[in-house]
């Protein structure tokens, strides 16, 4: 009788349980050395980075993918450890702090007066995979607008993309590669900011 009792309490235990996959979460972490340009026509003003715009889907900490055409799902063991659309936007502040073509640079919350204001538009950032899953790769394209705040005319505007190809299909990989494509843009918007600034 004491093993009945003891074999249903096990029974009812074990059936009651659930076991839940762990959940990865991936940072978004651009790690490159930057170059500084020596123009020196907008080293007299101060540049606030406005938050980027972006679609919801880059608004939350869930990590979505692209799949064939037109389909599009999300990864249920992996998330971002911080929406795409702020770490985005801080990495952008980050590197043009230190290509040091500004007096300085500012966070979008900042109460400082600016001369310019950046206003960014994050088209795309994401992993896709063929309809067969054999194939994968990533996509990030970034929008920038510079704003003169004083007129509130555009000074310059340009779309920034990088395609690459990645060689494992999982999450993994493509965040390494999703990294190196955002560091291809902020190089490129780099070179851009430095012609603009001349």
């Amino acid at each position: 009788m004491r093993l009945l009792l003891i074999a249903i309490i096990t029974f009812l235990l074990v059936g009651c349980s659930t076991t839940t996959p762990a959940v990865s979460e991936y940072r978004i972490n651009v790690e490159s050395t930057p170059v500084a340009f020596a123009q020196k026509g907008c080293k007299k003003d101060s540049l606030k980075v406005a938050q980027a715009f972006s679609s919801t889907s880059l608004m939350s900490h869930e990590m979505n993918y692209g799949q064939g055409t037109h389909k599009q799902y999300k990864f249920t063991q992996s998330q971002w450890a911080e929406s795409p659309n702020r770490a985005i936007s801080a990495e952008i502040v980050e590197y043009l702090k230190s290509i040091n073509l500004f007096k300085n640079v500012q966070i979008s919350k900042s109460r400082s007066k600016n001369g310019l204001l950046l206003e960014t538009n994050i088209e795309d950032f994401m992993q896709y995979f063929s309809e067969d899953e054999k194939e994968s790769f990533v996509s990030v394209r970034i929008n920038l607008t510079l704003i003169d705040v004083q007129t509130s005319k555009v000074v310059a505007t340009k779309t920034f993309e990088s395609k690459i190809n990645v060689d494992s299909i999982n999450s993994d990989a493509g965040v390494e590669h999703l990294n190196t494509a955002l560091e291809n843009v902020l190089k490129s918007s780099g070179e851009w900011f430095s012609e603009v600034c001349k």
